[in-house]
Order: structure tokens, then sequence, then C-alpha cells
């Protein structure tokens, strides 16, 4: 409980008036003995324990009555949704989640979640702490302590501005924790605000438990949660898979592929309108929506044949997103899908090679190669999408290590598949161990089918991962997000966490007949091999698409970049989706697809992730009047009201007994 006139706290010794009051009135009075006092006084002795009672009681509520007129003067503060806060810390750190999903909004005042929260917490920081704390903000997009001057900078700074990025809670706790170590900051309070969006609270991630053993053992720490979980109703997100540009003899199109997604328990059919702006030329069509998903493949839109090169957008209708309704895009005369193997063995290299030759695509140009691991340098990294590594992990000092790093900085595909030489290097926190000897043949037994190489198909068809069979394994070792297991809970396809958009995979077999039957079944290596590639080629030519963060433009001069339709600081341009530009280069940012997921924390996953540490949850809505801090002074009149009721009723004189009528 804090106060708004706390220089009046000195005046609470007159509290104690009522006190001194009875102590002078008792020294006041005159004894004067005389002999029938005897009989009274053995009467008061009989009836002294209750007097006295009565008398301390009398005093007491005198003295809280007083008391609670000077708390009414001095104006606390506490109460609504924030609580007793136990007093002023000395720090409070402000973990702010301002990732595209905060950005829902009421329609009818047109307030998001992020600016409701941020308005709401710098008004109950401004009532409770004012300047008295050290105010420290760490945001998801920079991770980066900014320290504020006063509550009220959290509304203006750029730094809590709207972005079409994703967060990582455990990551800003881990920059909180950083800087509580750091700074000794003594008491601190540290506010999270989020919208509880599973994707972005990662909890089956194994940071949790050393972020709780970190957190446990720091003293006068307490963490407040400001929770904006509400979902989205009505809403749709759109995105585009992929944008091709078609030319033929007569015309020139542009080939899109398109997915819509709604909540999903909507069943009722929905006539909803497309709106494609391409090089600011738009045009609508409507379309029938008749579950949760509408995919719509190969959507052709005409184009002037001059046109090679170009920027666009698909629009949705206006909801209570706002982030999840436009989808930028751009195309340019399409590169060569080029991949590289590295190895030694042609039998090994052979399949892969001529799988990733085939047009899945029958609009692109595929192109791959073989090198040896001693001519791996010869890559030609600009241009390739996709590298499969069969050859011995090099060494973390190595060149070669140090370029396949900066490949997947780029946005690029590595596979890497094991040697009969193992060693214990590692790559991307993954390396290889021993090979299974047993020689039986098992089964996979879960793959993960929503997402990754071994996802189901466009159209829902689970791909026949199921009859594979594997006769030779080699053990992955390490710590990575799994994709697929064999009988007996074995790891066969891991792909390493590596930050970034790069994606690399460790596979524990190969594809030739002596360890699987992946290249004797051919359609689940197919897929796999091209779903790599085309990962890796997101990041190809000069019409790219990348996800917003804070990495998608590079590290370079942000300021070279230029963005057409809208005005933005330049240390804000990969946070927000748009087109940009560079010279020749032409970048489509959109936010990241799993910002659509609406999945989010339920209150006993909270209370796990928080076990053992001192915190509070608070639920609010954006429409919500509710503060998060309000004066109690009301509280203290009506203890007043109290004090004095039950002092008046103890001052009340004895009732006398009637006498009884004199007999005539």
């Amino acid at each position: 409980m804090t106060f708004l006139a706390p220089a009046l706290l000195y005046a609470l010794p007159l509290a104690l008036l009522p006190v001194v009051i009875h102590l002078i009135h008792l020294y006041r009075r005159r004894q004067v003995k005389w002999a029938a006092m005897m009989f009274l006084q053995m009467a008061q002795r009989m009836n002294k324990g209750l007097s006295r009672l009565r008398q301390i009681l009398i005093l007491a509520f005198r003295v809280l009555a007083v008391a609670a007129i000077l708390f009414v003067i001095t104006r606390p503060m506490a109460g609504g949704l924030l609580g007793l806060t136990g007093g002023v810390p000395d720090t409070v750190i402000i973990l702010l989640d301002r990732s595209a999903s905060m950005e829902q909004q009421t329609l009818a005042t047109g307030t998001s979640k992020r600016a409701a929260g941020i308005s709401k917490l710098a008004q109950a920081l401004r009532a409770t702490v004012g300047t008295r704390s050290k105010l420290v903000l760490i945001e998801n997009a920079h991770l980066q302590p900014q320290l504020l001057e006063k509550p009220e900078s959290l509304v203006d700074l750029p730094l809590t501005g709207s972005t079409d990025t994703t967060a990582d809670i455990p990551a800003m706790l881990q920059g909180a924790l950083d800087y509580i170590t750091t700074n000794q900051t003594g008491r601190t309070d540290v506010w999270v605000l989020s919208d509880l969006r599973q994707s972005d609270w990662d909890a089956a991630s194994g940071r949790w438990q050393a972020l709780r053993s970190a957190f446990t053992s720091l003293k006068g720490l307490r963490f407040h949660l400001l929770n904006y979980a509400q979902p989205a109703t009505q809403n749709l997100s759109i995105s585009v898979q992929r944008v091709v540009r078609n030319e033929t003899a007569g015309k020139a199109e542009l080939l899109l592929d398109l997915r819509v997604t709604r909540d999903a328990a909507s069943r009722e059919p929905l006539e909803l309108p497309l709106r494609f702006v391409i090089n600011d030329v738009s045009s609508t069509i409507k379309v029938k929506m008749k579950d949760s998903q509408l995919v719509l493949q190969g959507h052709a839109i005409p184009i002037d044949k001059t046109t090679k090169r170009g920027s666009g957008r698909v629009e949705l209708p206006a909801d209570t997103s706002l982030s999840d309704n436009v989808y930028h895009f751009v195309f340019d005369e399409p590169a060569v899908l080029q991949s590289v193997i590295v190895t030694d063995d042609e039998t090994e290299a052979g399949p892969m090679q001529a799988a990733l030759e085939a047009a899945a695509d029958p609009t692109r140009k595929y192109a791959a190669s073989v090198l040896p691991p001693a001519r791996a340098a010869e890559i030609s990294w600009d241009d390739v999408a996709l590298i499969i590594w069969h050859a011995p992990l090099p060494k973390t000092d190595d060149l070669i290590s140090k370029q396949l790093a900066n490949h997947l900085s780029t946005g690029r595909s590595i596979l890497f598949l094991p040697t009969d030489s193992t060693s214990s290097e590692a790559f991307g926190g993954l390396h290889w161990g021993a090979w299974s000897t047993d020689g039986k043949a098992t089964g996979i037994e879960w793959w993960r089918n929503d997402t990754g190489l071994l996802a189901n198909t466009r159209s829902g068809t689970a791909l026949p991962v199921g009859d594979l069979e594997v006769s030779r394994r080699c053990e992955i070792l390490g710590e990575g997000t799994p994709l697929a297991r064999l009988t007996g809970n074995k790891p066969l396809l891991i792909r390493a966490d590596i930050p970034g958009e790069g994606n690399a995979w460790f596979l524990g077999t190969l594809p030739g007949s002596g360890s699987s039957s992946l290249a004797r079944d051919g359609v689940v290596m197919f897929a796999m091999l091209h779903r790599a590639l085309n990962e890796g080629a997101r990041s190809l030519g000069k019409a790219q698409q990348r996800e917003s963060g804070i990495t998608a433009l590079g590290r370079g001069d942000l300021s070279a970049w230029k963005r057409s339709g809208q005005t933005v600081l330049s240390s804000e341009q990969p946070l927000r989706a748009g087109i940009v530009e560079k010279g020749d280069r032409l970048v489509a940012l959109n936010r990241p697809l799993r910002e659509d997921h609406p999945e989010t924390l339920g209150q006993t996953a909270l209370s796990e992730l928080f076990a053992g540490l001192d915190y509070h949850a608070i639920e609010d809505q954006v429409e919500s009047d509710a503060s998060l801090a309000s004066e109690i002074w009301r509280t203290f009149l009506f203890v007043m009201a109290l004090a004095l009721l039950g002092e008046a009723l103890l001052c009340m004189p004895a009732k006398r007994d009637s006498q009884p009528a004199p007999a005539r």
C-alpha cells in the first residue's frame, strides 16, 4: 500500500492523543477517604476486571478512529486488481509482449490488448511507485533493458509500439534475470504483460526449469502477470504459401497458393471477399468458406508481360485482429532451386540427387550437384538453398563450420546424415553417437504430422511414414526438437534449436538399401527433401519472403532499406510487416504464422511454470474499466465510523433496574 501524501504519515503519533488525555484525566482526580467508602470499594473490586476491559476497548476505538482519519488524509493507494503490494520496491522490471497477437482489439474503441495493458500499467505505476523505483523495460523485439524516467514513458516510447513479430517469454525472463543479477537491483517487482499465447511462452521448453531455480534463489522478488487471454471471436487470418510468376506465349500471370483460417468451432458457410493488390492495382473476388480452412492453390492473377518483378498483398475484411488480415508478397523471375550433396559415397548420393533434380513444381528450375568433403569450400553459398552434409561434422573453429552457420543465418537449410566414422564434434547442439548393431528392421512409431519435413500434405493426407523400415540407425545426441521416433522411443529425425530463420535437421539413418527403405519407397524421401529445399529457397533470389524480426533485414545499416506506403523508424523496419527494398533486393515482411495459433496457457500450466515463486496473476480484458490501482480512503472512513460507533456503544450508561412500586 502506498500514499499520495506520504509526508502526512508523520502525524500518526497523534492517534495516541486519546490515551494521553485519559492519563491526564486520571491524575486530575483528588482522593478523599471517608468511612462509608469501604463498602463501595469492596463492590468496585468485584467489578474491576470488567470495568478495566471496557475502558481499554473505549481507548482502542478512539485511537483507531483518529488513526483512520489520518490515513484518509494521506490518500492511500491499493485495492483494485493491484492488491496490497507491501510497499514500494527498489526496482520495477516490465516485460512487454508486443507481438502481432497483442494487436487484437475491440471494434468499438479500437484499443488493442497491448495499448490497454500499457495504459493501465503506466497509470498504476504512476499512482503507486511514481519515480521512487527504478523502472526498466524489456520488450520482446530487442530484448535489451531500457531505463525509463517515469511510468508515463511507457505510453509514448517507440519501443512499446506495435510490431508484427513473435515473442519469446523465456528469453525475456532470462533478460530480466541477467539484469537483476548484474545490477543487484534489491527488492524487485517483475511485471509481465502478455496474452498467454502458447507459442510465445513455450511451456515445454527446458529453459523454464533453469529459470525457476535461478529466480527462487533471489530474495525480495515478486511477479505480477497482467494477462489478456481473451480469444478473438469470429477472427479470420490469411497467409500466402507460394507466389510464382508464370509466363506463356500469350500471357503472364501470378500463381498464388493461399490459406484462410478461422476458429475451429465455426462451421457456418461464409461468403468472403478477398482483395488482391499487385503493384497498386487492386481486384476483389468472392469465395465461399465452408469449414475452418479455405485453401486456394494455383490461384491465377493476370499481369502485364512486361512486369517482371513487383510486390502485392492479399487482404481480408477488418475484424478484431488486424495484424493477420493482410499478407504481403513479392515476386521476380524465379531463381534456380539449387542443392548440394557433400559426400564421398556416390551410392548414397545417387537417389537423393535424382529426387532433388525432379521437378516438384513445373514452373521452377531444379539443380543438384555432388561434391566431396574436400571440395566443400567450392559451394556457391549465395545460390544454394539446401546442403545435404554426409560427412564428419566440422570442428567449431574450422572455416567450413562458420560458413555452414552463416548459411543457416541467411535462412537456408542443411540436412545432416551420419557417417561410419563418428566423433564428438557437434553442430547446433547435436552430434552423432554410435550405430546400432542388432541389424533388426524397426518401424517409425511416432512422427510429427502438423509441421516440419514429415507433415501432412496440403489436402490433409498423411505421408506413408509408418510404412518405412530402418535397419541401421545412428544415435543422435543433444537437445533438439524431435520430428520422428523409432520403436522404443529412439530419435530418428531431430531439428536443431538454432536461432534464426534457417533450419538444420539430423537424420539418424541413410536412404540406401543397407540402412532404410527411404530410397526404395521414395515418397517420403522425395517429400522430405523438397520441403527442406523449399524452406531454404525462401531467401533465394532478389525477391524474398521473410518473417518480421530484429534480424530479418540483417545487422547492417537499416536506414538503407526503403519502405513503400508508410513511414517507420529505421530501428523498427524489420519489426513491421510490409514491403521494403534496398537496391535490387525486394523483401516482403510478414508476421510469423505461429502468431495465428489461438491456443493460450491455462491457469494450471501457468502455476506450474511459476511453481515456488511469489507471483500474482491478473486476468484483465480490453473493454474492462477496472484500474490496477485505486484510492482506498473510503475504506478507512468506514473503519473510522465503525470505531466511533463501537466507542459510543461502550460509553452508554448501564440500564437501571426498575424500582418496585410502593405498597399502599
